[in-house]
């Protein structure tokens, strides 16, 4: 009787050292899957966010992304989650920037198997170009999403920066600048930090309006303007106060200035973007 006491328990023992092992395999299995990996990260080539090196000013009124997409089968959606990730505690009209599921417009991918994506999310979308609320300085993470007609998911998440570079920025009056006018008027303080600045230079992107242009009327057409080194170069923080010419002919509507500083020991340029609009 004893024996088939012992038998059983040594049964009901080893069930339970084995039952344990199990569960410690999984548990232990468990603790090296990251739920936030990327997926077919591979698929995703030529990020930028605000620009190559993830920094985007303050004084912006969106997030700007462009990507591009290698896929199996064709893209029938994409979406972008953001989430503070080491924040500083927001001023006055600032937040820690959080964004989910935000669905890119179909008509950025619709149908193509290797979409390139340029695409904007409006930091106050009720206020857009002109935000009553922007993200706190600090460092943030963007998850993209894609969906394929086969019902597979690829993903991918980056880090991005939002800077303070950007101050007492003035662009023609509110943003506008009067029909006619042959230039518009442009002020800003940058501040590089540690750094120097080395270079400043003015992109306008416009819809081109001219016949023999480098673009098709109504296709958007740039011009470059390097500023001259007198107003910046070896200065940390220098108060720029110089116009942009612009063509009097140029019509009513909606244009984007560019606005790029280079820092000494910086590869990349911080790119500032603000739309202006010339009016009656």
């Amino acid at each position: 009787m004893k024996t088939n006491i012992m038998k059983t328990n040594l049964k009901f023992l080893a069930i339970i050292v084995s039952l344990g092992l199990f569960l410690y395999s999984c548990s232990s299995d468990d603790d090296t899957i990251d739920p936030n990996a990327d997926k077919n990260s591979e698929r995703f080539e030529n990020i930028e966010i605000g620009n190559t090196d993830f920094k985007v000013p303050q004084f912006n009124p969106d997030l700007h992304t462009e990507f591009d997409y290698t896929g199996n089968s064709k893209v029938t959606k994409i979406t972008y989650d953001i989430s503070p990730i080491n924040v500083e505690e927001p001023n006055t009209g600032e937040a820690k920037w959080k964004v989910s599921n935000h669905l890119v417009p179909k008509d950025y991918y619709e149908g193509k198997l290797n979409p390139h994506i340029h695409y904007h999310v409006f930091f106050d979308p009720i206020n857009k170009y002109l935000p009553k609320v922007r993200p706190a300085k600090g460092i943030y993470s963007l998850k993209i999403t894609i969906v394929e007609e086969d019902n597979s998911e690829s993903y991918i998440t980056k880090q991005f920066e939002i800077v303070k570079k950007f101050s007492e920025v003035e662009i023609g009056t509110n943003n506008e600048m009067k029909l006619g006018s042959n230039a518009l008027d442009i002020k800003f303080k940058y501040d590089a930090g540690n750094n120097t600045v080395s270079e400043v230079k003015y992109e306008l992107w416009f819809e081109e309006w001219r016949e023999g242009q480098n673009v098709a009327v109504g296709k958007w057409d740039n011009t470059i303007v390097v500023l001259p080194t007198n107003l910046y170069e070896n200065q940390s923080i220098p108060n720029i106060n110089f116009p942009l010419e612009i063509n009097p002919d140029s019509p009513l509507g909606n244009y984007w200035l560019n606005i790029y500083v280079k820092e000494s020991g910086e590869n990349e340029a911080v790119k500032l973007s603000i739309p202006f609009r010339i009016a009656e």
